[in-house]
């Protein structure tokens, strides 16, 4: 008898539990309105302005633009090397390729440059999902090395995301027009286009443009 009481003790706690518990899940609180911004080149201006765009005028994008628009991605911002996007244990596994009108390059954050590596244009060649890729004056192939990522294909993705979000941020900024595209689950034909290993996966096409 007193081993019934105590489990009909302990049912109706829990049943109270559950009953309290939903109660407390169902409260809500209306929070205060987001701080609009009207400054240009403020966060909340570009955090109001962001999103995507899949037309492209026939302007090109200046030296200096295209220069902010990598340092703004993945540059670096500390004398230590440490880069304006975060990656996971500071692996710096993303590398930017960049098309353009007179060619493919690959950025080279520390040294602030762009490589040349092929005379082909990206555009064209990451274009094959998305045909509106080809119409950008620029368009810029997100990858990471899985080498340094321990073939974690979740910590690239998140580290190439970080460096997705600041080219949004920064076109939103700066009256540029951007998009996200994912490259695909078949990386090879880009791969060998980018003349890159296997390790090294594209995961991300953003064509840039007004």
């Amino acid at each position: 008898m007193k081993k019934n009481k105590i489990i009909t003790t302990a049912v109706a706690a829990m049943l109270g539990m559950t009953v309290f518990c939903g109660k407390a899940s169902a409260q809500e609180t209306t929070l205060p309105q987001p701080t609009q911004s009207n400054v240009a080149g403020s966060l909340t201006k570009a955090l109001q302005d962001r999103r995507s765009t899949r037309t492209f005028t026939d302007n090109s994008v200046s030296a200096q633009t295209l220069a902010d628009l990598l340092w703004a991605a993945d540059g670096v911002n500390r004398k230590d090397g440490k880069r304006t996007a975060p990656s996971a244990m500071n692996r710096q596994d993303v590398t930017i390729y960049v098309g353009k009108a007179d060619g493919t390059f690959r950025y080279d954050a520390p040294s602030n440059k762009l490589i040349k590596i092929g005379n082909g244009d990206l555009r064209k060649a990451a274009a094959d999902r998305n045909k509106f890729i080809a119409t950008a004056p620029v368009v810029l192939v997100i990858a990471s090395d899985t080498g340094l990522t321990g073939g974690n294909q979740a910590i690239s993705g998140l580290n190439v995301g970080a460096v997705m979000q600041n080219v949004y941020l920064y076109c939103a900024a700066n009256g540029l027009a951007t998009v996200c595209c994912y490259a695909g689950d078949e990386t090879k034909e880009m791969q060998k286009f980018l003349g890159i290993s296997e390790k090294i996966t594209p995961l991300v096409y953003m064509p840039v443009g007004y």
